[in-house]
């Protein structure tokens, strides 16, 4: 007996020439489509060995309730603090609705034949909604998906096109609170160590310096501990006047302070450090981290409402923002 070759989605719906979006009503029992249309194609899934046959039992009782997190994996050297949070909100919050939750990282720089995967189970019927963070072009390749198949989502972050069902943060003026502190304390020699999508991180911090913008030295950095390190490394060897650095990421800040520290630098005398997102381990790092709040927890938390308002309204919902705040603790 030899074993069929699984199709996509894609290949199954011309098989029948029907759309992608038909095929997705077909399985998830969502949109408008007969019950004579539904059976066929189920049928023909089972002749065609189209992998989304095994969900029609959920037809029976019209129910899944499992609900999907998509995001980009950005680091490969830590784990992702910023998305483990956001994903404590999530599933304490999916709880309340009795819903299951299931994660699903997907590459960074993930190609279109890549996500055929992850586009395959949101369409076939593996999830009752999604949740998809920004942050890649996959993500809007993931978004559309599920708006193709009529699909529940929401957004976490900001996502070019995507205007609804989303729960956003404002980088911008976080950073420039940042800004603001230090030159408020007197601070003239500032810094900004770079992570990933930092443009309007930057334009916050430029802002919040005011007449001072122009001093600020834009350094390299990434998304681990060890990068933090070298930023720290590189600042000391080209413009060791730096008094003050705002780091795209807690980790990075946190490696910075490290390589400050044992370097007999005095944080925050010497150097003052404030990071970004404010995850858990900041607050009990020593010096504890001051660090620009993005209240990840609520953010998981919001977007689970949000994706629950749009399965029982099938329809969109407005987008809700969640104010940011600078947490000031030893580092600054």
């Amino acid at each position: 007996m030899t074993n069929r070759k699984k199709i996509t989605i894609k290949e199954f719906a011309e098989k029948l020439g029907v759309s992608i979006a038909t095929v997705s009503r077909a399985f998830s029992d969502k949109g408008r489509i007969s019950e004579k249309t539904r059976q066929e194609i189920i049928a023909k899934a089972r002749e065609y060995g189209y992998r989304a046959n095994i969900h029609a039992r959920n037809l029976t009782s019209r129910s899944n309730n499992t609900i999907a997190l998509l995001f980009p994996a950005i680091s490969h050297e830590e784990p992702d603090y910023f998305i483990t949070e956001i994903m404590l909100g999530i599933n304490e919050t999916l709880t309340k609705y009795r819903k299951i939750l299931q994660v699903h990282p997907f590459p960074l720089d993930a190609s279109e034949q890549e996500l055929e995967l992850y586009k395959d189970y949101i369409l076939n019927g593996s999830f009752e909604g999604i949740i998809v963070v920004a942050g890649a072009r996959g993500s809007n390749h993931l978004v559309s998906a599920a708006q193709s198949g009529n699909i529940p989502y929401a957004v976490i972050g900001h996502m070019s096109g995507v205007n609804e069902n989303s729960v956003l943060f404002d980088n911008e003026y976080g950073a420039f609170l940042a800004g603001k502190y230090f030159k408020d304390t007197g601070r003239q020699h500032p810094a900004y160590v770079g992570g990933h999508l930092d443009k309007r991180k930057k334009l916050g911090f430029q802002e919040g310096f005011g007449a001072n913008a122009n001093k600020i030295i834009f350094a390299e950095g990434g998304n681990s501990f060890r990068h933090g390190g070298m930023a720290l490394e590189n600042l000391q060897k080209t413009h060791p006047e730096v008094d003050c650095v705002l780091c795209a990421n807690d980790v990075l800040a946190i490696g910075f302070i490290k390589a400050a520290l044992t370097r007999n630098i005095k944080v925050p005398r010497d150097i003052a450090v404030i990071g970004f997102d404010d995850i858990k381990p900041s607050r009990y790092y020593t010096p504890a981290l001051s660090s620009v709040s993005l209240k990840l927890f609520e953010l998981g938390e919001c977007a689970v409402k949000i994706l629950m308002q749009v399965i029982k309204e099938e329809k969109p919902v407005n987008s809700e923002t969640i104010e940011c705040d600078l947490i000031l603790r030893q580092s600054s």
